[in-house]
C-alpha cells in the first residue's frame, strides 16, 4: 500500500499526525520542491520526495492536509498529478483547507463533501469553489474514492482512512485504536 501526503508552506501538521501514525510503514511525503516546508504551527518539514520523482499511478491514497493551499490553486504540476491519481482510481482525502484545493481542482464536482475547520461556511470563496459539490454537514464524508473531513475531525479521519485501507485486522482493533486516538484529542 502506498500512502502519500502533500507538504506545502502553511500546511496544518496536527491534522496529519494521527493519520501519519496509522500509515507509518507506508507513508511517503511529497512536495513540489526539495526544500524545507514550514507548517502553520511553524515547524519545519522536509518531504521524502518531489512530486516529479513519484509515479502517481503507484499511489493508493493521496492526502491533502489543511492550512491555506490557495497559492497552489493554479499549480499545473500538482493539478495534473492529482488528476492522474483520480483517474487511476486511488483514494484522495482532504481535510480542512485541503478540501478547498480539492474543490478548485474539480475533485468534488458532483460529490458529497465537507471541509473547513468545522464545516464549509457560505461565503464568496466557497460559493464559487463548491458550486458543483453537495456540501454535507458532517465531520467526515466518503463519496466513492473521495474522502473529506473538517479540521476538527482529524482523529475521525485517521480512523476512517485506516479502515478504508485495511489497516485493522478486526473491529475490536479498530475500536481500541479509535479510543486511543480520541484520548489524544481530549
Amino acid at each position: 500500500m502506498n500512502v502519500c501526503a502533500l507538504y506545502y508552506d502553511g500546511f496544518c501538521e496536527f491534522e496529519l499526525v494521527l493519520t501519519a501514525a496509522q500509515f507509518k510503514e507506508s507513508l511517503l511525503t511529497v512536495a513540489l520542491e526539495d526544500r524545507v516546508y514550514v507548517s502553520e504551527e511553524k515547524q519545519r518539514f522536509l518531504p521524502h520526495k518531489r512530486l516529479a520523482e513519484v509515479n502517481p499511478t503507484d499511489i493508493d491514497l493521496f492526502i491533502i492536509t489543511g492550512g491555506d493551499p490557495s497559492y497552489l490553486y493554479d499549480n499545473v504540476e500538482l493539478q495534473e498529478f492529482v488528476e492522474i491519481i483520480r483517474k487511476n482510481g486511488a483514494y484522495i482525502a482532504g481535510i480542512c483547507g485541503g478540501t478547498y484545493l480539492m474543490a478548485k481542482y474539480g475533485l468534488l464536482d458532483g460529490k458529497k463533501c465537507t471541509g473547513g475547520s468545522s464545516g464549509i461556511l457560505e461565503n464568496e470563496e466557497t460559493k464559487s469553489l463548491f458550486k458543483k459539490a453537495n456540501i454535507i454537514n458532517e465531520d467526515v464524508v466518503i463519496d466513492g474514492k473521495i474522502v473529506t473531513a473538517t479540521g476538527q475531525a482529524f482523529v475521525e479521519l485517521a480512523g476512517e482512512l485506516a479502515q478504508l485501507m485495511g489497516i485493522y485486522k478486526s473491529e475490536t482493533e479498530r475500536v481500541e485504536d479509535y479510543k486511543w486516538m480520541k484520548n489524544i484529542k481530549s
